[in-house]
């Protein structure tokens, strides 16, 4: 019972605070495409078979789309915490591209 109050509560929360974590989400889901494209695309790099930077695009192109399209739900927590979660694992593959980038010590070809 006490976790459907602190869900309650939550949601109550984020209804009211809605219009700001979706704008600071569109942000970063923006300012996120743009890294990988300048790091991994207009370099060349993904040409040298860096396949996370895909997922991690695809994942931050889903989550855009989701937040473009008049959904009912929009103004549902869950629905928010699902795009956060798709988020995070574009920023983890995104994370890991640069890792495995500075490990391998791939030349960039500009």
């Amino acid at each position: 019972m006490a976790m459907k109050s602190i869900y309650l509560k939550t949601e109550a929360s984020f209804k009211t605070h809605m219009v700001i974590f979706w704008a600071n989400l569109a942000r970063l889901n923006n300012l996120l495409i743009i890294l990988n494209v300048t790091l991994f695309f207009l370099t060349g790099l993904v040409a040298q078979g860096y396949t996370y930077t895909f997922i991690s695009i695809g994942c931050f192109g889903v989550v855009a789309i989701l937040m473009i399209i008049p959904v009912p739900f929009v103004n549902r927590l869950w629905f928010y915490l699902l795009n956060l979660t798709i988020e995070l694992i574009g920023i983890y593959f995104l994370v890991a591209s640069v890792i495995y980038w500075v490990r391998t010590g791939a030349p960039v070809g500009v």
